[in-house]
């Protein structure tokens, strides 16, 4: 199943369901018919929880903000299957807004947008598991479509998020995984600005990630240059 085959389904599925009434948002579902393609493989109980999903390569489960609420699944289920948690970003992201009866009022571009490395700040709240040899992470990159009723701020009410386009996904298993995503031209010897302005994340958003690099083994600290510290790769070659 191809993505927007993946999209349709979950629009059929939400409308024979209820969507409103699971708390399931279009989004979610569209990535559970993804990587998921079955409905039956859906809503399956492992280890005293519901997984997102069941199939041949273990438990699928889709989480769009808030990964460390995932803990308590993931103790569950990792020591009996392999666990990819998906997570998307909305790299590219449209303002909809309706009015009480869905009729189109305005459509913007959003300023906010996310990408691989804004992503760091939640799967570094996974930072205990991301070695676990039967733990994966799956980021999509996407454009989306987000519905909002309601003008101010106040009043504003986020109704879904439909998805228009994956860009890309990126499995993350191995720390040469993680490595592969520092930019090929990073000198040797590195600072956390240096890195910044490689990649063009904000400050934080790239700390966190040369923490979560140093987590898995794929830097090392080595020395300071002024107040900042100095950051260089380790070797992940097979030994």
């Amino acid at each position: 199943m191809n993505f927007a085959e993946a999209v349709d389904a979950a629009v059929q599925d939400a409308r024979g369901k209820g969507i409103g009434t699971l708390s399931e948002k279009t989004l979610h579902l569209a990535l559970k018919y993804y990587f998921a393609p079955d409905p039956e493989t859906h809503e399956r109980p492992v280890g005293g929880f519901i997984a997102d999903a069941v199939t041949e390569d273990g438990v699928i489960e889709i989480q769009t903000r808030g990964l460390s609420r995932l803990k308590p699944k993931l103790d569950a289920f990792l020591p009996v299957c392999p666990v990819t948690v998906v997570h998307p970003v909305a790299e590219e992201k449209w303002l909809l807004r309706v009015d009480e009866a869905g009729e189109l009022l305005s459509k913007r571009r959003s300023p906010k947008h996310e990408n691989i490395y804004s992503a760091m700040r939640e799967i570094y709240t996974l930072r205990e598991y991301l070695l676990h040899p039967q733990f994966s992470v799956c980021i999509c990159r996407l454009s989306l479509a987000e519905y909002i009723r309601g003008n101010d701020r106040r009043n504003r009410q986020k109704l879904d998020r439909m998805p228009l386009a994956l860009k890309d996904t990126v499995r993350l298993h191995l720390p040469a995984d993680y490595a592969a995503l520092l930019p090929d031209d990073l000198p040797e010897q590195f600072t956390v600005r240096d890195l910044r302005a490689l990649i063009g994340a904000s400050e934080m958003h790239s700390g966190i990630f040369v923490n979560l690099l140093a987590k898995v083994g794929c830097l090392v600290p080595c020395g300071m240059r002024g107040r900042q510290k100095l950051w260089t790769r380790t070797d992940l070659s097979p030994k």
